[in-house]
């Protein structure tokens, strides 16, 4: 569960909407006009349902310290690597190359945040044995898929290198877009053909907008989704904000994916 906190409502998106922004810009993703994804369909499958395993757990959605609906950062550890290891369960039983770009995804995560996070010495021995079992699993599904006559030049390391950071970097735009406003950035190493990987520049353009430069997509995107609006926050209890959501209807949410303005400019803020 994704929950983005704006000037007058707080929106609850599930995280497989988010898989489905995601899915979106992978779609429309050409780079500079010569990229080739291969293999393309294999590759976006992973993009739209990486994220799927969340649906079980966010129909128990909980209460963060402060009585606001829990994002899914607030979530404990032992239940983002149940939801990990379904979502991937979830994608290998549509399609194997898919699967393991999933858990090359996740594994790719958790070594960031044994780098980056001040986790307690029990979790980060958890988190080890975690990428212990995700490595096992990901070693035995490549040498399984290298005689496969359509997948094997596809798990050679470059290949794989090459559509894992594509699937993170459009999580990461998703991940942006959904969360709440986007602040002025860069991201670096970003796939825009098979051998040119450049610094893509980011920049709101809008209250749930986007702008890119150089700009990947084959045209500007408006992305829609169902979420929910959020009323009564803090709550005394998490029973008290399941029953809340219970009788709130979804509403439409949409996004914008847009170029920058001519020389690095942000568009005309489009407020909506």
């Amino acid at each position: 569960m994704i929950r983005r906190d704006e000037s007058e409502v707080t929106w609850l998106i599930h995280q497989a909407a988010h898989a489905y922004v995601s899915g979106q810009i992978a779609q429309h993703w050409v780079g500079d006009g010569s990229l080739r994804i291969f293999p393309r369909e294999e590759v976006l499958i992973a993009a739209f349902a990486h994220d799927n395993g969340w649906f079980g757990a966010e129909e128990r959605p909980t209460i963060n310290r402060y009585g606001q609906p829990a994002t899914f950062t607030e979530w404990a550890l032992e239940e983002h690597l149940t939801i990990w290891r379904a979502s991937i369960a979830l994608v290998f039983a549509q399609n194997r190359y898919a699967a393991l770009l999933a858990s090359l995804h996740c594994s790719a995560l958790y070594d960031q945040r044994l780098r980056y996070v001040d986790d307690l010495p029990a979790q980060k021995a958890h988190i080890h044995e975690f990428l212990d079992e995700r490595r096992a699993w990901e070693a035995g599904l490549i040498a399984a898929l290298k005689p496969h006559a359509r997948y094997g030049l596809a798990v050679q390391p470059e290949h794989l290198a090459h559509n894992l950071r594509l699937l993170q970097v459009w999580d990461y735009l998703s991940l942006l877009l959904c969360m709440g406003s986007v602040f002025e950035q860069t991201l670096e190493d970003v796939p825009l053909s098979e051998h040119n990987r450049a610094i893509l520049r980011l920049a709101a353009s809008g209250p749930r907008s986007l702008a890119l430069d150089p700009f990947p997509l084959d045209a500007p995107l408006a992305i829609w989704i169902d979420a929910r609006q959020v009323v009564g926050a803090p709550f005394a209890s998490t029973e008290i904000l399941r029953a809340r959501l219970n009788d709130t209807a979804y509403r439409p949410l949409m996004f914008e994916v847009e170029p920058l303005g001519a020389e690095g400019e942000r568009p005309a803020q489009n407020m909506r």
